[in-house]
């Protein structure tokens, strides 16, 4: 039967992450173990977000949103944005999270045998929902050797290509994008005619450079040429990783309304309690400040620790994340992370959850989680640091 046997079934392109994999393995591991394989915040969410939601629901505040989201949250979601694009609150959309964002947009963009460029190194959900959309992924290598960044991108790109995924601060190398680069790749995109889509969830974890602004390039341009979709979280910032809010905006008018054709036709509605608590989290810019010093100050003591073996080639510049090259002490970190747990009771997630299929990359490299509790984190470094030296 075709329906048994059909191989060209889109889902079954999807490539089974290995994150899911250690992430069952460290629930199920029969000692409590320290899990810096997931990016879990020690900080949690605001109290004033807390009151938000439990307000809602005792209000009754349950009913039905529009699909694009409440007016109100999208008003001061418009007015957040004001130095990043500066959007109208008829162009940005209430989302179950990012991921559910970046999903839309790339149905919303989708054509057939479009092709979307992304980093080589990547979060592993930006490649699933590429091929979820019917699209193609494209990798492009990271600036090394003095290669201009156009250069990279078109060797790249094709005649089919419609698409440029921007991820900054990165996940999981928490690279930050420079203005220039950003300028290099708006005008690369729109000479190319192809669009942008800027995924700045860790925007609020910036420790070198600036934020990801891409979108306040559109602002030199004619309404109609407009070419950034952004993408935004209260997962890292706001701490509300399990409420799954986010946001996107759409870069012009047409481009708002096929998206709010996706979002009606999968979504319904976001949820309305969680937007009423995202509405309060905005309020509460001291736990934005203190919640980037904590990982900060992490990431400081994380790097002490490692540096004297070597294995820290780059140290992040934002996000939550460290991304070590263990080529000096193992040729399969796939299963360097399986005897790191078995072995220390710690987990951390292997190169393989963060590069193409079969990239020989993958087995120089490991993350590490930065935002989970200090004391617990520098103690599972200090035990990947004393493995490392081990015979």
């Amino acid at each position: 039967m075709l329906c048994d046997n059909d191989r060209t079934q889109r889902s079954r392109r999807l490539p089974v992450s290995c994150l899911h994999e250690i992430h069952r393995l460290v629930t199920d591991h029969p000692r409590d173990a320290i899990a810096l394989h997931v990016g879990e915040p020690h900080v949690r969410m605001p109290a004033e977000a807390v009151e938000g939601y439990v307000r809602a629901l005792r209000d009754g505040r349950t009913s039905y949103t529009d699909a694009p989201g409440l007016p109100v949250l999208r008003a001061a979601l418009a007015e957040r944005l004001r130095d990043n694009g500066a959007p109208a609150p008829d162009r940005v959309f209430v989302t179950p999270g990012s991921c559910q964002a970046i999903s839309a947009i790339f149905q919303s963009i989708a054509v057939d045998g479009g092709e979307v460029i992304l980093s080589r190194v990547h979060w592993p959900m930006h490649l699933q929902q590429i091929l979820l959309a019917g699209l193609e992924p494209r990798f492009a290598a990271m600036p090394d050797g003095g290669r201009p960044l156009t250069e990279l991108l078109d060797e790249a790109a094709s005649e089919r290509t419609v698409a440029l995924l921007i991820n900054s601060p990165a996940n999981p190398s928490g690279h930050v994008w420079g203005p220039e680069d950003l300028a290099q790749m708006y005008a690369w995109a729109a000479r190319r005619g192809v669009w942008i889509i800027s995924d700045e969830a860790y925007e609020d974890f910036v420790y070198e450079g600036e934020p990801c602004r891409i979108a306040n390039l559109d602002l030199a341009v004619p309404p109609d040429e407009r070419i950034v979709f952004s993408v935004h979280t209260f997962s890292k910032g706001f701490s509300m990783t399990g409420c799954r809010l986010g946001y996107a905006t759409a870069p012009r008018a047409d481009r708002a309304e096929l998206l709010a054709r996706v979002q009606e036709a999968t979504l319904v509605a976001p949820a309305t309690p969680v937007q009423y608590a995202g509405l309060a989290a905005l309020r509460a810019t001291d736990h934005l400040t203190a919640h980037h010093g904590y990982v900060r100050a992490t990431r400081d003591a994380a790097v002490k620790l490692l540096a004297p073996l070597g294995v820290v080639h780059t140290e992040p510049s934002g996000g939550w994340y460290l991304l070590l090259d263990l080529s000096d002490h193992t040729d399969d970190t796939y299963a360097f992370c399986h005897r790191l747990l078995a072995e220390t009771d710690v987990g951390v997630a292997p190169g393989r959850g963060f590069l193409p299929p079969d990239d020989p990359l993958a087995e120089r490299l490991v993350r590490v989680t930065l935002c989970a509790e200090q004391e617990a984190t520098l103690t599972g470094v200090q035990r990947l640091v004393r493995l490392l030296r081990s015979p």
